[in-house]
């Protein structure tokens, strides 16, 4: 046990669920969720570590007249090129990551808490693998996938194809996932290997 309470990492594409997977997590166990991408949107506020590590090394040009990030710009550059999106991965990821090494030790004080789950799409890229005792790979079948794209943000077919095309693959994520739960059917039949897997987790913590 890396802490003193279990840390989940929750992984998988757009469209597979992972939000509702993480509510019912909350909600049924209490666990403490840690999701990445909102660490980063903090920290890329004005005043940020991000904000402040980018703006050193791209200035004002990805910056709005209200001094914001422009994500826009910021998106354009990081997709100009494999080697630009690494660029900025490199600058963003370790400040994220030390983030939420605070944020886990901050968590696992509170009596309250059983369990952090830290949420990312791009968990290995970031480095949050090293800090979660097991990884899980929330799956969901891609036709699945891109009709809740549909029905959630009003995208097109062809958008939600371009959209997953980019994402990692079920092999990428099936690789670093010592769990795989499977969102593709019911909510009961997810939510009941949900019940199975923390009682596991909390049964070898003795909170069972």
């Amino acid at each position: 046990m890396i802490q003193s309470k279990p840390v989940i990492g929750v992984t998988g594409g757009v469209g597979a669920g992972k939000s509702t997977v993480l509510q019912y997590l909350k909600e049924k166990f209490g666990v403490t969720v840690i999701m990445a991408d909102e660490v980063g949107r903090e920290l890329m506020t004005p005043g940020g570590r991000v904000y402040r590590a980018l703006v050193e090394n791209y200035g004002s040009v990805i910056l709005k007249p209200d001094d914001a990030i422009d994500t826009l710009v910021l998106a354009s550059i990081a997709f100009k090129d494999a080697e630009s999106q690494k660029r900025i991965n490199a600058i963003e990821h370790p400040i994220i990551k030390e983030e939420i090494i605070t944020r886990i030790a901050e968590a696992v004080k509170d009596e309250k808490c059983c369990a952090v789950v830290v949420e990312a799409a791009l968990l290995k890229e970031g480095g949050l693998t090293e800090l979660c005792d097991e990884v899980w790979y929330v799956y969901t079948k891609p036709e699945i996938r891109i009709e809740r794209l549909k029905a959630s943000r009003g995208y097109s077919e062809e958008k939600c194809r371009s959209i997953l095309k980019r994402q990692l693959s079920d092999r990428a994520f099936r690789e670093i996932a010592d769990r795989v739960i499977d969102n593709s059917k019911e909510a009961e039949k997810t939510q009941a290997r949900l019940d199975r897997e923390m009682k596991r987790i909390l049964k070898g913590q003795g909170n069972l």
